[in-house]
């Protein structure tokens, strides 16, 4: 008897629900503790696939507002609520309005723009005053920390900071935030930072997997990494084995604008 072939999930959505998955604890950790409340009216910017962006939209209630904002919305397609609002905006070019949140957050989207400390105090901007803003920025420079050592692995994560680089991206940005942040001008608050060791064949590895198949053919193109190589480390990253790596540090930093 012949079966429908189900449709395949899209790898990029998967990719973002699983880098979800691994630090949507941690950002909640941080909601919790800076408070949001009831009535709040929020930006969740660089929305992903929209997992933070239905949680504020649970905690803000009826009387709250949610802005899920992203270049490319469609991977929240099914996130949905009288009080969430899906929005397509470049946020380069389109600049949240002034004086109008209470909450905004974004999570690993700094690091990719080119004019990323402009952005962000445009975020500060952004605030009411008491309002608060919490930035999460990756440093990806911690996957190349293997055991036992792989030179392949070692090899696949080099590339993949250098091919960052190459795309006018800063893939140690988390590093650089704390300074960042404080320049905003904004009263700080807190800085904290994750990361998860993961094991090869293990569901979390998935996340640099599939981090790696989606760069792959980029990689391969200017040269940093052959075929052959790329494919022999993802085999590696997904064959169940003793081998252990960190996910990218993702670093946080959370303030306040001052009342007026």
């Amino acid at each position: 008897m012949q079966h429908l072939a189900e449709p395949e999930a899209d790898p990029e959505k998967v990719r973002l629900e699983q880098v979800a998955a691994l630090t949507d604890p941690a950002t909640i950790r941080y909601l919790e503790q800076i408070g949001v409340r009831e009535g709040w009216t929020c930006a969740e910017v660089g929305a992903g696939a929209g997992s933070i962006a239905r949680w504020l939209s649970n905690r803000v209630g009826h009387f709250g507002k949610v802005h899920a904002i992203d270049i490319e919305p469609k991977y929240m397609e099914g996130v949905t609520a009288p009080n969430l609002e899906v929005r397509q905006q470049d946020i380069t070019t389109t600049p949240l309005e002034a004086g109008t949140y209470d909450l905004v957050h974004c999570k690993i989207l700094l690091m990719h723009l080119a004019d990323r400390e402009r952005v962000l105090g445009e975020f500060a901007k952004a605030l009411k005053p008491g309002g608060y803003l919490l930035v999460e920025e990756a440093d990806i420079r911690s996957i190349q920390r293997v055991d036992p050592p792989s030179p392949l692995l070692t090899r696949a994560a080099t590339a993949l900071e250098t091919f960052f680089y190459f795309g006018g991206a800063d893939p140690g940005y988390g590093m650089k935030l704390l300074p960042a942040f404080r320049r905003t001008g904004l009263k700080f608050l807190g800085t904290d930072c994750q990361l998860t060791a993961v094991q090869a064949g293990s569901p979390e590895m998935q996340t640099v997997a599939l981090s790696l198949a989606k760069l792959a053919p980029m990689i391969t193109k200017i040269g940093l990494m052959g075929r052959k190589e790329v494919e022999a480390a993802f085999d590696q990253l997904q064959q169940p084995s003793d081998t252990v790596l960190y996910t990218p540090i993702t670093v946080a930093v959370w303030g306040q604008r001052a009342e007026d």
